[in-house]
């Protein structure tokens, strides 16, 4: 397979990659007629089939992870090591392959806009979840669309939880004040989802008594974990999960028409587009700027650590967005989801 790959102005003469690693990338298949997209941060490659096919290209994919040679990721994947090598040489001239440099501190200001990139590049992974598109064509039941607002009410909810344990347990007093007007800002948010939820249909003393499913669970709760292990990381995932101003408009207009997809009042959804518009005025998607400026240069060691806890967060969302599909199609399921007690056995 050849990849339709801009060039850079300067190429590196190809090295001689004895475990070749590929970066940190998303690939997004739009139809099998067009080219399949690449994304890098905010660099957006196209990927045409001029020789080879998909499948293989990604097969290759998955061995470029550092512990495999040329030879022996031929041999894993079934793709001729000329084909391995062509691939290698294009993603190596192109940049896209990992190339690790001494750094025992990187810029305050470079880290953040790196972060920030990375976070836009999994926000609209995220995005990408068939949830969404499947609400806005009406394919999923109406009850999964009502689960995600409830359930988004009890992760806004769980914002002075961790929010609280990342002050509590935050070792550097310099970050306390930011994250103190985090909470500030954050604390009653979850009662804008709850004015959706009644205007969607669903007694208020119900919404408020109900029980989260175990995928929002597992998502608050890693939440928490990362702000105990790492104040950086904890304010680094807010570049991730907290509203852009770019993805507002758009994000407003999708949730407006899954709403009436799913028979709801179009205007049901307004608070939660309120609290959308609240966060993204706030720039809370921007504390880790912030964050840096008052830290300075940071330790590489730490940078790979905020990441790797970045990475994760990612795939809880995922995660929360695969269970809140495989709960709410359930017709047999309890909606909103109530709590077993020791009678119920």
């Amino acid at each position: 397979m050849t990849a339709v790959i801009p060039q850079p102005d300067i190429i590196d003469p190809l090295a001689e990659l004895d475990y070749p690693r590929l970066r940190h990338c998303t690939f997004r298949e739009l139809s099998s007629d067009q080219p399949m997209l690449m994304i890098v941060g905010r660099e957006h490659f196209e990927i045409s089939e001029e020789e080879g096919t998909r499948t293989a290209l990604l097969t290759v994919k998955r061995y470029l992870d550092g512990r495999h040679t040329i030879p022996e990721i031929a041999k894993l994947s079934g793709v001729d090591e000329a084909s391995v090598r062509q691939i290698v040489s294009t993603l190596h001239e192109a940049g896209l392959l990992r190339r690790e440099t001494p750094t025992e501190y990187i810029p305050g200001d470079v880290f953040a806009a790196q972060i920030d990139a990375s976070c836009e590049m999994w926000a609209r992974q995220i995005g990408f979840h068939h949830l969404f598109a499947d609400l806005e064509h009406g394919d999923l039941r109406p009850e999964v669309f009502l689960g995600l607002i409830l359930e988004t009410y009890h992760y806004v909810k769980s914002a002075p939880k961790h929010i609280s344990t990342a002050i509590a347990h935050c070792r550097d007093e310099r970050l306390v004040p930011l994250l103190s007007e985090y909470f500030v800002d954050e604390w009653n948010h979850a009662g804008m989802l709850l004015g959706s939820l009644v205007q969607m249909g669903v007694p208020e003393e119900q919404v408020r008594s109900a029980h989260p499913i175990i995928g929002t669970w597992s998502l608050v709760n890693n939440l928490c974990e990362i702000a105990r292990q790492d104040t950086l990381s904890y304010i680094a995932c807010t570049s991730l999960f907290e509203a852009r101003a770019d993805d507002f408009e758009g994000g407003a207009a999708s949730m407006r028409r899954a709403a009436v997809a799913a028979g709801f009042p179009e205007d049901s959804v307004d608070p939660v587009i309120r609290h959308m518009g609240i966060d993204v005025q706030a720039e809370h998607a921007s504390l880790i700027g912030q964050a840096t400026r008052i830290l300075g240069d940071i330790p590489g060691r730490q940078a790979h650590v905020v990441v790797n806890n970045l990475h994760d967060l990612k795939h809880s969302y995922d995660q929360f967005h695969d269970q809140i599909v495989q709960y709410y199609s359930d017709i047999s399921n309890y909606i909103p989801r109530v709590k077993v007690d020791y009678f119920s056995l």
